[in-house]
């Protein structure tokens, strides 16, 4: 069989692609470990010493240990009675529970050798630490370029916020607000969002989508919550590039239509929490104590002029990461062909516009079932 001869051109580009790809993954594991190796030096403080936590922290280890006394015992641990606050109260019947029920397995199956406290200071220090992975692993699946997506995980964990309860450390650690479930919301989210929006794209992969949609979920109700509302967002990216319209409703319908059928799956699977929780729901009251601006945010005034002055992601510091944002949501739009970067557009616009809330929208905000 004859083969035609290679020559010195061709050679010289396969070397350099050789080189080049290695450089490639030389940069993309560096960036990933001084991300994750920044985050576990940073806050192995939290776990190294004997923490006394002051914050909801110390709810969750009791709804933990609640989780176990039901597994122990015998009884049905997604729907424990809660006997240590006021005069008891079920709280897993109105709150996402994954995250306790996982500590509580571990607990368990271990023979008790960790502590609970042990094991909730510990995942959360593990969990904050590998949080760029999450990231790095979900750009790639919505087809970002290996070192795009190494940098994206880079700076994800960098926000910095006033007390709005995000992705910032202080929502996670012992000196901060101690919101342990979310944290497991805000891990999974990014891969439930990747995963689900190539079923929506392709058909395939109901499986997967389907236990990270649920698994989101019921890790933090609100997160779940606005996975879907970011796909519905998401399901006009592919149809908005079609000039036909018969050909563009034919392709909305085709994303709506998959849409609707995860949603069937993942209200199927979390049905032994869903339909308990919307028939007993009069029974749950909203606490006064709370800040009205927690349900009704801040209007559109004040959230874009904390966008504009930083303090939206680097409160109290030089706006490094608001300027990085702005930056690749201009790059994105002149890319806005490319169908993966129509992905963060769409993302950013439809949150900063739905974080405006109650005092911008008025009474349209009360056509989101929430």
């Amino acid at each position: 069989m004859l083969t035609s001869p290679v020559g010195p051109a061709e050679k010289g580009l396969v070397a350099s692609f050789r080189r080049f790809h290695w450089l490639e993954g030389f940069i993309v594991a560096w960036t990933l470990l001084v991300a994750v190796g920044f985050n576990l030096t940073y806050l192995y403080p939290g776990v190294a010493g004997d923490v006394l936590d002051g914050n909801d922290s110390v709810l969750h280890l009791l709804l933990a240990r609640a989780a176990v006394e039901a597994i122990t015992q015998g009884q049905d641990f997604t729907d424990p009675w809660q006997g240590t606050m006021s005069m008891g109260f079920p709280l897993f019947h109105y709150y996402q529970h994954l995250p306790h029920i996982g500590l509580a397995l571990v607990h368990v199956l271990t023979l008790q050798a960790f502590p609970l406290a042990d094991l909730l200071h510990w995942t959360t220090y593990l969990l904050l630490s590998l949080f760029p992975l999450s990231i790095y692993w979900s750009l790639r699946r919505f087809g970002f370029d290996r070192i795009s997506s190494a940098m994206g995980g880079l700076v994800a964990p960098l926000a910095a916020t006033n007390a709005l309860y995000g992705f910032s450390f202080a929502s996670y650690v012992f000196a901060g607000w101690g919101l342990y479930s979310q944290l497991w919301g805000m891990v999974l989210l990014p891969p439930a969002v990747a995963v689900s929006y190539q079923v929506l794209r392709d058909g395939r992969g109901y499986f997967w989508a389907t236990l990270l949609l649920a698994a989101t979920l019921m890790s933090h109700l609100m997160y779940g919550y606005m996975v879907f509302l970011t796909l519905g967002a998401l399901t006009f990216i592919q149809p908005a590039h079609l000039l036909n319209p018969k050909t563009f409703l034919e392709a909305m319908w085709r994303q709506w239509r998959r849409l609707i059928i995860l949603f069937l799956l993942v209200v199927a699977v979390t049905s032994y929490f869903l339909v308990p929780l919307f028939l007993d729901i009069p029974y749950f009251n909203q606490s006064i104590w709370l800040d009205p601006r927690k349900y009704d945010s801040y209007g559109h005034s004040e959230v874009l002029s904390g966008l504009i002055n930083g303090h939206l992601f680097d409160f109290n510091r030089f706006p490094s990461l608001t300027y990085l944002i702005f930056v690749g949501f201009v790059i994105s739009l002149f890319r806005w062909r490319e169908e993966r970067y129509l992905i963060p557009v769409s993302i950013f616009l439809v949150w900063l516009l739905l974080y405006f809330g109650r005092s911008s929208w008025g009474s349209l905000i009360d056509l989101l079932p929430m």
